[in-house]
């Protein structure tokens, strides 16, 4: 039996052991993935519910124990050489920050919490960028604010005295703005933050901003709109590679589904006929390049589930 076949049958039995009774078997994998405890123990070959054009991914490993660790951000100190982790835990009012020398580390180590006024915090995202490291997040309040901080070594942070976004129209006095990620256009020479907001006062969407600073942002434009009132648009996360931009998307299904992948010549706008891949179950990915070339692809605990986990990440675009 060759290594693969011998993965495929393990997950089988785990699978099997663990929709063991007969109310379980009456469930379809989807409400599985959404619903129940059993979603952890699904093996990778059982996850892909539509394609593998895109990537495949390895084997899921836990790098930390914890009880809940949801959208999250994770980037490198080259000075330090250590990789940096900082997301949503309990209680909300603070991240965590863990460190680790590799990203395929198991147990990382606990750094010193973040946190702000006592706020509600969500969903935040670091780059670096002309010696500083920039973190982008959400602070929960009415309405909900998009906030910037940054740090010279990632463990010392300013203060942020007002909300780079808080948006509203005549719908709402709220568009419930979350979920920041920030990426580099090269083509147009701008950054661009993505993040989950509302249209109106009943339509999800994913929507942008521009800036040439990372200080001063346009006012939103929408990228993907599916027209619905589900949030599924969760965790927006948005990678290049060769002519094409893939955008991540999360909970989809709402309201604990898989990530989604869509595919554009633009970084600008993506539509349903677009989409090219599920992981299901998966909650609030981050893909990662670790120094040797090794991708990574990392796995919020979601409700249901325990632990934060990732798995090796094999590209098939090439």
């Amino acid at each position: 039996m060759n290594n693969h076949n011998f993965k495929l049958v393990a997950c089988f039995i785990v699978s099997f052991f663990s929709l063991s009774t007969s109310a379980q078997k009456q469930k379809t994998h989807a409400e599985i993935a959404q619903y129940t405890i059993d979603s952890c123990n699904i093996c990778v070959e059982e996850r892909y519910t539509i394609g593998k054009e895109l990537f495949e991914l390895g084997d899921i490993f836990t790098a930390y124990e914890i009880s809940s660790l949801n959208d999250h951000t994770i980037i490198y100190n080259a000075e330090e050489q250590k990789w940096h982790l900082y997301g949503i835990t309990n209680p909300s009012s603070i991240f965590i920050h863990l460190t680790a020398d590799s990203l395929n580390q198991r147990g990382w180590k606990r750094e010193k919490n973040f946190s702000t006024d006592g706020s509600a915090i969500w969903a935040p995202h670091i780059i670096f960028h002309e010696g500083v490291y920039h973190m982008f997040y959400t602070q929960i309040g009415v309405p909900r604010e998009l906030h910037h901080v940054v740090s010279l070594d990632l463990y010392n942070w300013t203060k942020s005295e007002k909300p780079i976004l808080a948006q509203k129209n005549e719908f709402s006095g709220d568009l419930k703005n979350k979920d920041p990620m920030v990426f580099w256009d090269e083509e147009e020479k701008q950054w661009v933050m993505y993040y989950s907001t509302m249209k109106d006062d009943k339509h999800w969407v994913v929507g942008y901003s521009t800036s040439k600073d990372l200080r001063e942002w346009t006012e939103m434009e929408i990228c993907y709109d599916e027209h619905t009132t589900s949030p599924a648009v969760e965790s927006p996360f948005v990678i290049k590679r060769g002519k094409y931009y893939y955008l991540f998307l999360s909970a989809r299904p709402w309201e604990i589904g898989g990530e989604d992948v869509f595919r554009s010549k633009t970084p600008y706008s993506w539509n349903k006929k677009d989409h090219i891949q599920r992981i299901n179950p998966w909650h609030a990915a981050e893909l990662v390049e670790d120094l040797n070339g090794q991708w990574y692809m990392s796995l919020s605990t979601g409700r249901q589930c325990r632990n934060f986990r990732m798995a090796p990440l094999y590209w098939n675009d090439k």
